[in-house]
C-alpha cells in the first residue's frame, strides 16, 4: 500500500538535451530544504545532492545551513572521490562565494549556472527520486528520521537500473 500512496503520475516534458563528453565531464550540484525535521536528525536541514550526468551517479551530504563554509566543507568531501569538469548549480548565495569559488579554482573545474526556467534539470530530478523514497521510509517507519537511512537510500539509487542509461549508476562508474 505504500509504494501505491507515493506512485507518482507519469508526465512527460519538453527537455533541453545535454551534451556529455563522459564520466566526470558535468556534475550538477543542489541543495535539498529538511528543515521541519531537523530536530530529529541532530539539527541537519538540508542535503547536498550531487550528480554526475554521464552515469547519474549520485552523493548525497548532509549540511546544517547553507553557509558558504558548511557547503564548501560538504563540496570537498565529495572531491576526495572525483573531480568533475564541470559544475553547474543554481545561482545562490551558497554556491556563489569566495570559499567555494576558491575550491572550483583550486580543482580546475568550471562552474556555472544556466539562468532559465530548466536550472539543473538532472539533479532536480534526482532530488524529486530521493525525496520519493525518503517518504516510502517515513511512512513505513511512522516518523521523519532521515539520517539513519540517507546512506542506504543513495547507494539502494545508485545500485539500480537507471531507465535512460540501461545500468545502474554504480556499474558505469
Amino acid at each position: 500500500i505504500v509504494h501505491e500512496l507515493h506512485k507518482p503520475a507519469r508526465r512527460v516534458f519538453k527537455r533541453r538535451s545535454v551534451l556529455l563528453k563522459g564520466i566526470d565531464d558535468l556534475w550538477q550540484a543542489d541543495l535539498v530544504e529538511l528543515i521541519p525535521y531537523s530536530r530529529l536528525n541532530k539539527g541537519y536541514k538540508y542535503l547536498l545532492t550531487v550528480i554526475d550526468c554521464f552515469s547519474k551517479y549520485a552523493w548525497v551530504i548532509p549540511v546544517k545551513n547553507k553557509t558558504a563554509a558548511e557547503v564548501t566543507k560538504a563540496f570537498e568531501k565529495i572531491l576526495t572521490e572525483r573531480k568533475p569538469n564541470n559544475l553547474q548549480t543554481d545561482n545562490g548565495k551558497e554556491f556563489y562565494n569566495k570559499l567555494f569559488g576558491k575550491l572550483m579554482k583550486v580543482n580546475n573545474i568550471n562552474h556555472y549556472s544556466t539562468y532559465s526556467n530548466l536550472k539543473a534539470s538532472i539533479v532536480e530530478r534526482f532530488n524529486r527520486t530521493l525525496k520519493s523514497a525518503m517518504w516510502k521510509k517515513f511512512s513505513l517507519q511512522g516518523n521523519y528520521t532521515w539520517l539513519p537511512i540517507l546512506h542506504s537510500l543513495v547507494s539502494k539509487y545508485n545500485n539500480t537500473k537507471h531507465r535512460t542509461i540501461k545500468m545502474a549508476p554504480a556499474d558505469v562508474y
